[in-house]
């Protein structure tokens, strides 16, 4: 199993290493004003957001997943044949992560999220337009959402990855992907913990301690 797993997914262990930890890295304000000194602060502003989710986009779902689950199909045969009641039940958590994450995606505000509001704005600058909204009260930059998904976990989109990945076939590609994902999922929250206690401080730590990271801490739900 140990020779398997580091002899077939050796290449793919490596790559979704790499992409740790680059794509935490990427959102940190340290590179952000590094790269606005390599370029300067509107393209930082207006058009990186977009730039880099898109590049996590290829580098997870073509770059990553073309290396773990096209070079070994062989294993996406289903280890455990489950029973229709287990089944059952773990189709409605399937779909209870999936409904998750898209509520987490809508609140954050899918288009700031993405960066297509900010280079947006930043298009009708370049063309000497004066854009109708007001600037953009960045999500996780400007404001902290504690309502909402976000009342529940603090992270939910990595939470409810989490889930999709556990409820999904249990063949041994899942499972060693599954443990990458959980790797990367403890790293880059603490990290991105560190950056929100930077912005917001106090107000950050308040929401840390009445809110779970990736599970719901129901007792404080309670007392709150």
């Amino acid at each position: 199993m140990v020779s398997t797993v580091f002899g077939d997914y050796g290449s793919s262990i490596i790559a979704f290493a790499i992409f740790g930890l680059l794509h935490p890295t990427g959102a940190q304000e340290p590179f952000k004003q590094a790269l606005a000194g390599w370029t300067n602060l509107f393209f930082v502003e207006h058009f990186w957001r977009l730039i880099y989710c898109g590049l996590s986009y290829w580098a997870l779902y073509y770059g990553i997943a073309s290396l773990h689950w096209a070079r070994n199909i062989e294993y996406d045969v289903w280890l455990i044949a489950y029973p229709d009641w287990l089944w059952q039940t773990i189709i409605v958590l399937h779909l209870a992560s999936i409904a998750f994450l898209y509520a987490a995606f809508l609140q954050s505000d899918y288009l700031e999220f993405l960066g297509f509001k900010q280079a947006y704005r930043g298009l009708l600058k370049v063309f000497g337009k004066t854009p109708s909204l007001p600037d953009i009260k960045l999500f996780g930059t400007h404001r902290l959402e504690v309502t909402g998904v976000y009342g529940w976990v603090r992270h939910p989109m990595l939470a409810a990855g989490l889930l999709f990945l556990l409820t999904s076939g249990p063949s041994l590609n899942n499972i060693v992907y599954t443990a990458m994902y959980a790797t990367y999922m403890i790293i880059g929250g603490y990290y991105e913990e560190r950056r929100m206690i930077r912005i917001f401080d106090d107000d950050y730590r308040r929401y840390q301690h009445r809110v779970g990271a990736f599970f719901p801490i129901i007792w404080r739900r309670r007392a709150t």
